[in-house]
């Protein structure tokens, strides 16, 4: 079980002796003191970097190697540096680390470690006595960005890998574009940072970094940034390139970052910064981040539109249907954008984007029965039937959606009604398939339901079923059935509520309430998942339901109840 330890990394600081004044003979007492030596603790974070190279660039760009946990060592007589981080490994995604971080130059104060994160990243664009304007902006308001490691903060932690998702993506977005240009990986990165950063600072009141009107603002503005590095072609109208690249490439990125944005939302402290790792593995929350890190969808997306398409102040819209749909990942409207962009659009190189981004692998939801009646999956559904007990999702299976390992799952459920939120969590439920039909779904005996109810009603509990419980139903040709009444009378049998609580937390009518359903594999083994939507197939969206002690982020799908008689 989690907990909410706050265990501070605390890396000392080794202060080396003051050398003695040096007196010699001939009465000349000229010589000036040595000055005296500190080794400086620093520490690289995005998750850690490992392997990392820091430059000192304002101590003649000295370079220094971190460990395993992000920690590295100033020169000797450097105690203040504007720093930038390269390469090396991020342990939370065990990926390569393509980015480049920044953090300004930082008077050393005895017991304070600096930091090199993203946010640093931010602040340095705006130097660092904006700090405390760059933490206020992201929600962080009274946090020390240049010294306080995201590992240690939860919320400081979700901005920081965010950012760097988001600058990662413009990046990537950059390096498509640059095709003929001499824009550099580095600049493109500072062009991609200068632009997050200023639209943070500009921001009204909190910055959202997963709103599409953000990130298309920062796309947009990033390639004005990196205009002098571009091809001459694109130069010649770079307002029309910034807004047609910026509709293209916003949905895709902007899908990405709101994905990792959910997957970190809430984030608990392990006792370690290991273990908190450890947890964010084994809830799901890392497959989305790696995901995203991965991607180079917004390069080849970019590159598979040509240069006078791009300058096309008319393509705009079109070109933002064509990002619409590679965001969803739906075939058939990448095809149907690519077709109305006709000679705009290299058929080959979209051919790739859309394989690319296909899924081929992933169990399929088609429709919701409830109350007896069948939906299709959108944001909103009205039903009828007075009160609502479970809702049943039809699953199929296409291809090996487990990747040869067993098709158990972690399942959450939330839903909020009557001024309370009801969050489920069970921690094996193994599905039987028969070819692509779901024939049978099973919570084996002795597994953990995790509950927590909170607002009027509050309550938490961790329960193990004594008898195997069966969530199968034969409608729509096998559907997954979350009963909400039958969790709840787990709660009741417990003693954590009464029958009347139970009534009080059963939706009836008249009644609106969203919806979260959301799955990832044993031990946060990836599941893709698809939704059926107007007759294809998209890319599921990211969900995540928490309980007190656990935690479920995947493939789901999130919707809004409306509850007639």
């Amino acid at each position: 079980m989690q907990t909410k330890t706050r265990n501070i990394l605390t890396l000392g600081i080794m202060a080396a002796a003051a050398a003695t004044l040096v007196a010699c003979g001939g009465g000349d007492d000229s010589t000036p003191p040595s000055q005296p030596s500190a080794a400086v603790n620093g520490k690289a974070v995005d998750f850690y970097l490992s392997g990392s190279t820091v430059t000192f660039l304002d101590c003649d760009n000295k370079t220094a190697t971190t460990n395993a946990t992000g920690d590295f060592t100033f020169p000797a007589g450097c105690t203040k540096s504007a720093l930038k981080v390269t390469g090396g490994t991020d342990i939370g995604t065990n990926l390569p680390f393509t980015g480049v971080l920044q953090a300004p130059s930082l008077e050393y104060k005895e017991g304070v470690t600096p930091v090199i994160s993203p946010l640093t990243t931010l602040v340095a664009q705006h130097g660092a006595d904006q700090a405390a304007a760059v933490a206020t902006k992201l929600g962080l308001a009274g946090k020390d960005l240049p010294t306080l490691d995201p590992m240690q903060d939860p919320a400081v932690l979700q901005a920081a890998v965010v950012v760097q998702q988001l600058i990662g993506q413009v990046t990537k977005t950059l390096t498509g574009l640059a095709t003929g240009g001499t824009l550099s990986d580095e600049a493109a990165a500072a062009a991609a940072a200068k632009a997050v950063a200023s639209a943070v600072a500009g921001a009204s009141g909190t910055a959202d970094l997963a709103s599409s009107t953000l990130v298309t603002n920062v796309v947009s503005t990033a390639v004005l940034n990196a205009q002098s590095g571009l091809n001459t072609s694109l130069q010649s109208d770079i307002a029309a390139v910034a807004a047609n690249v910026a509709a293209l490439a916003g949905p895709v990125i902007t899908s990405y970052v709101a994905s990792v944005d959910t997957a970190l939302d809430a984030i608990v402290l392990n006792s370690s910064p290991a273990d908190t790792l450890a947890a964010l593995k084994e809830s799901g929350s890392l497959n989305v981040v790696t995901e995203s890190a991965e991607s180079t969808t917004t390069t080849a997306l970019v590159q598979a539109v040509t240069p006078t398409a791009l300058t096309d102040a008319s393509n705009t819209t079109m070109l933002g249907a064509l990002g619409d749909a590679v965001s969803t990942a739906n075939t058939t409207a990448i095809d149907q954008a690519a077709d109305a962009l006709g000679s705009a659009v290299d058929s080959g190189a979209i051919a790739k984007v859309a394989n690319s981004v296909k899924l081929t692998d992933y169990l399929q939801l088609a429709n919701l029965t409830i109350n007896g009646a069948s939906y299709p999956i959108t944001d909103t559904i009205s039903v009828t039937g007075g009160t609502l007990s479970s809702i049943q999702v039809s699953v199929t299976q296409n291809g090996d959606a487990f990747s040869g390992n067993p098709s158990q799952v972690r399942a959450g459920l939330s839903y909020t009604y009557g001024g309370n939120q009801v969050d489920v969590i069970i921690e094996n439920v193994t599905l039987t398939f028969n070819g692509s039909q779901l024939v049978d779904a099973v919570v084996p005996a002795n597994t953990s339901y995790s509950f927590r109810i909170s607002g009027n009603l509050t309550a938490a509990a961790t329960l193990t079923n004594s008898v195997a419980d069966s969530l199968f139903s034969s409608v729509n040709g096998g559907s997954l059935n979350l009963p909400f009444t039958v969790f709840l009378s787990k709660l009741r049998a417990a003693g954590s509520l009464s029958q009347a609580q139970v009534d009080a937390l059963t939706p009836r009518a008249v009644s609106t309430f969203p919806v979260t359903f959301a799955l990832t594999g044993i031990s946060g083994r990836d599941v893709p998942m698809g939704a059926l939507v107007d007759g294809s197939v998209e890319k599921a969206k990211t969900a995540s339901v928490r309980t007190d002690s656990e935690k479920v982020t995947g493939d789901g799908l999130k919707t809004t109840v409306t509850l007639n008689p």
